[in-house]
């Protein structure tokens, strides 16, 4: 069996939605729910940790859950998971993989009698579902989402595809005649979902690193081998492309297969008007005949009176004409990062989503090893639904003497107390003023209701961001990668009154947001908007994730003076308005 972490995820979910069905405990459900998500998250392999005896690093895998994950990886599968599925049709849990559905719909949906999405798919267009009593609406919902998630599927979260490729870079490395090895393609332009992994290794003894290659540990099988390329499948199910140059003719491989295909097009343009041609081989003199092989990219792009532009902006949007003027940014770095602020915490807050999984502790020792000036505690606001205001103000006050005490015994590095508020569905935010003031400042995220329309969407995120506590849009729109669309919101009317009212834009790390999406990033930018790279971390070990983040800021365009928590403390804190 595959034991992928997609596929232990989506285990845990068929039986979070068979007790959800079965009515069981809330708690229960939760527990299976917070599992998968860790899981899927997780830039380790599942099966691997378990080999190692590390489960306990994972997240949200308690005692019972990792018993239930021993045996299926001991036997193949769990007979609780079976007893508890029992007398469900099969088809639902084939159906709760569909975005937006649920075990209710799901269940409603095989009453169709679909056999799979395909026939699912069939039936929802002609029709069929709307003449079972449900809207015109939620029918096209779901039929768009079907056919989305058809598209979306075979491809990666950038964290999890960059997590595979650091395997078999380090692999690569082992061997003294590899004298490089990179990614290729849309994961060395750090693109938010990956397809397959690419490789150029640059080698004078390509044969000897055919054969290392086909004997790389978790292969499961050789598509294809030539002199100079190869092509792998893993245990995992994931295709792996080699492509192996000398030394000395590295530089075009490595530009040519980076891309992206826009950006080589229009550099093919500019190399014909110099009477050259491009390839993977080199650069070629048109009327001579000869064929300059440069060992470098930087190389590559001198040879066309070029800068190199970064690999993250290579997607033709004006870096070929900044290069070419010799003015390309010089974009943000992960060694630029001051500060986290928006990592939640295991405080028993009450809050109105998941709670954090680590303590205030854990979280300022992963900040030091990290090299940080700061860090925010920013877990979500209390429930508003289950809480008075004065409820609400307590718990923040218990709060905040919780972190003061971490906060005066850590003084090498300066502790935010702050909030992620959700922006309720007409703009209010659900924590009152009183609670608000005690706090450095407020991150305010919407976390309910993403599909109003795009005036009502854009009108709540404008009143939020009148209150005087919040500085931060958090994860701006909202979309899930491969699950949720970003909201239709006017963003130009949104970054405005962000630039006049100085609230910075989260750049949300968290592998399946990465949000505010990179196109976002520089329109913003032009409106001069402000920006803060977080992780949104619910465990301390996931703050490492801050790299994804700062790859958007790049694809952006952004410089580290566009980010905020770049910023040395006492210029941060001023922008603010913290206490020093």
């Amino acid at each position: 069996m595959e034991y992928s972490n997609a596929r232990i995820a989506g285990m845990l979910r068929q039986v979070a939605t068979a007790y959800t069905l079965k009515k069981s405990n809330v708690f229960q459900i939760q527990a299976y729910e917070n599992a998968a998500a860790a899981i899927e998250h997780s830039t380790s392999e599942v099966r691997d940790l378990w080999e190692e005896k590390r489960l306990d690093q994972l997240p949200a895998i308690g005692d019972i859950l990792k018993a239930r994950l021993e045996e299926l990886f001991t036997t193949g599968k769990v007979k609780h998971w079976e007893e508890v599925k029992k007398g469900i049709p099969e088809e639902v849990f084939e159906f709760i993989d569909i975005p937006g559905v649920g075990p209710k719909i799901a269940l409603e949906l095989s009453k169709l009698g679909a056999s799979d999405k395909n026939d699912l798919k069939k039936k929802l267009e002609s029709g069929l579902l709307v003449g079972r009593g449900f809207s015109q609406k939620i029918a096209a919902k779901i039929l768009a989402s079907l056919v989305r998630s058809k598209t979306e599927s075979s491809r990666m979260l950038l964290p999890y595809a960059f997590a595979q490729t650091e395997r078999v870079l380090e692999y690569l490395q082992k061997n003294p005649d590899v004298k490089r090895a990179d990614a290729l393609g849309s994961l060395r332009r750090m693109v938010a979902t990956v397809g397959d992994l690419d490789f150029a290794v640059s080698s004078s003894r390509p044969s000897e690193i055919v054969e290392y290659l086909v004997n790389m540990p978790g292969i499961s099988r050789v598509e294809d081998k030539g002199e100079r390329k190869v092509t792998l499948i893993n245990n995992l199910g994931l295709r792996l492309d080699f492509m192996i140059a000398e030394p000395e003719a590295y530089g075009a491989l490595l530009q040519h297969f980076t891309g992206s295909k826009a950006h080589n097009i229009h550099l093919r343009i500019i190399a014909e008007r110099k009477g050259l041609s491009l390839s993977e081989y080199g650069i070629k003199n048109v009327k001579t005949g000869q064929v300059h092989r440069p060992v470098s990219e930087e190389e590559f792009y001198r040879l066309l009176d070029m800068e190199m532009p970064p690999p993250e902006i290579r997607e033709d949007t004006g870096e070929i004409e900044a290069a070419l003027e010799h003015s390309l940014p010089e974009l943000v770095q992960a060694g630029d990062i001051k500060g986290d602020l928006h990592v939640h915490d295991n405080f028993p807050i009450e809050p109105s989503h998941d709670l954090g999984q680590s303590s205030v502790g854990d979280i300022i020792r992963e900040a030091r090893k990290l090299g940080y000036q700061y860090v925010g505690i920013s877990d979500h606001s209390p429930s508003s639904g289950n809480h008075t205001a004065g409820q609400i103000t307590e718990l923040i006050r218990k709060h905040i003497r919780y972190i003061d005490k971490y906060k005066y015994s850590h003084k090498s590095i300066r502790v935010l107390k702050l909030i992620e508020v959700d922006i309720q569905p007409d703009g209010e935010l659900s924590m009152p003023d009183e609670a608000l003031k005690l706090l450095d400042f407020a991150i305010a995220s919407i976390h309910s209701l993403h599909s109003q329309p795009k005036g009502e969407i854009t009108k709540r995120i404008l009143k939020a961001l009148e209150n005087p506590r919040v500085k931060v849009l958090g994860h701006p729109t909202g979309r899930l990668i491969n699950k949720r669309d970003s909201y239709d919101a006017d963003w130009e009317a949104i970054f405005k009154a962000a630039a006049s009212r100085r609230i910075a834009l989260e750049i949300n790390s968290f592998p399946d947001r990465l949000d505010l999406p990179d196109n976002l990033v520089r329109l913003a930018k032009s409106f001069g908007v402000k920006f803060v790279i977080d992780t949104d971390s619910h465990e301390a070990s996931q703050m490492s994730n801050i790299r994804f983040g700062v790859a958007v800021a790049r694809r952006g365009w952004a410089t580290s003076e566009d980010i905020l928590n770049c910023w040395e403390w006492d210029k941060f804190a001023a922008w603010f308005g913290v206490l020093r």
